[in-house]
């Protein structure tokens, strides 16, 4: 019996790496203001956001005397707010793709860009207007974030791994995790008799038979993160690539089960496919290997640090529906005053099944997961 080891941004989080998007967005100001100390006219642009200065002055770094507060241990968020909060100086525009990304931010400093690519997608492709140029210049604008993207992470160095979490991703197996349906089939490959369940959960000797034949981490990060965990078992496939190929990354939208979706490949345009996730898997290996992996053996499901977002529905519903799958243990986070996120990521991994009886008998109970 094998596990696989779903990990996601979380997973880098805790290892103290500044791998959030907001974090990222916080970088792009930086290099853009840092970019004014050249910027010899009155405006600054890129494909996101245009800069100008209203009286005709030079953007240069000493123009900064008419930001409140600046200091050189100010960080370019910073500056750029106060750039927003002098309409009668400077004005600022920025694209709707870029807008929502904004927003969603400073509402809850945290967003999903993929997610709001998809949805300002299918907003373009509902509307009864012509929107080809429209999509043309969001997928732009997308490949523009995408590279961007990956500069950043190229400047976050690794951590070191965590004791507490490599022990949870080698350790056996709890046949109390398994599922009512999948137990059965998950003694049977383990060579243990079923009806002998409650004499072999209580014998210490036994528990070598719950071992992990084999562990895959299935990463949807960009980073080396995952490669810091090691054992004589354990396999990695980094399923949306890596920095060391980053023509590899995947970088989109994967929810084929949303009821938009038909519509999309209803307009006959390839343009509306360029960052379609399913397609861009029949570029590499990754995929096929994870499929091969689920059709050899019965196997549980670790959840460590993924959200378990729409942005990847249609490789989760793979998994998670897959007639090997026996368990599936989220991992979730706890914060300082007492409250987690456990509701919030199981209510996530249901939208990923469409058989909700199956959810319900496959998610393992809370008080049998733990946080990382």
């Amino acid at each position: 019996m094998n596990r696989l080891v779903i990990i996601g941004n979380g997973f880098d989080l805790a290892h103290g790496l500044k791998t959030s998007y907001a974090n990222f967005i916080d970088w792009y100001w930086e290099q853009r203001v840092n970019g004014f100390a050249t910027e010899y006219t009155d405006t600054s642009s890129d494909i996101l956001c245009t800069f100008k200065c209203l009286k005709n002055e030079v953007w240069s770094v000493y123009h900064f005397r008419d930001v409140p507060h600046v200091h050189p241990s100010v960080n370019g968020k910073e500056i750029v707010k106060s750039l927003f909060e002098q309409p009668n100086k400077y004005e600022i525009i920025t694209s709707d793709f870029f807008s929502n990304i904004l927003q969603d931010i400073d509402c809850y400093n945290w967003v999903d860009i993929e997610n709001k690519y998809y949805e300002l997608l299918t907003d373009y492709v509902l509307s009864e207007e012509d929107c080809e140029e429209e999509i043309v210049e969001l997928n732009k604008q997308f490949a523009f974030l995408r590279e961007k993207l990956i500069e950043y992470l190229k400047t976050i160095g690794t951590n070191q791994q965590i004791e507490e979490l490599h022990n949870h991703i080698i350790e056996f197996f709890n046949p109390v995790d398994f599922s009512t349906e999948g137990r059965k089939m998950a003694f049977d490959n383990l060579g243990l008799d079923l009806t002998k369940y409650k004499e072999i959960c209580e014998n210490y000797e036994q528990q070598i038979e719950f071992r992990p034949e084999r562990i895959m981490l299935l990463s949807f990060n960009y980073t080396a993160t995952a490669k810091m965990y090691s054992n004589f078992n354990l396999e990695f496939n980094y399923i949306h690539g890596d920095l060391e190929h980053p023509k590899n990354i995947i970088f989109g939208y994967g929810d084929e089960l949303d009821k938009d979706y038909q519509s999309i490949l209803d307009r006959n345009d390839n343009e509306l496919l360029k960052n379609v996730k399913s397609v861009k898997y029949l570029e590499t290996r990754h995929y096929h290997d994870m499929l091969e992996f689920l059709m050899a053996a019965p196997f549980q499901v670790l959840i460590m640090g993924h959200s378990c977002g729409n942005s990847d529905r249609t490789l989760l519903n793979t998994v998670f529906e897959h007639e090997n799958c026996v368990s599936i243990k989220p991992f979730y986070h706890k914060w300082d005053d007492g409250s987690d996120n456990y509701l919030e990521l199981v209510q996530n991994i249901s939208r990923n099944f469409t058989n909700m009886r199956m959810f319900r008998d496959r998610v393992v109970n809370k008080d049998q997961c733990k946080t990382m």
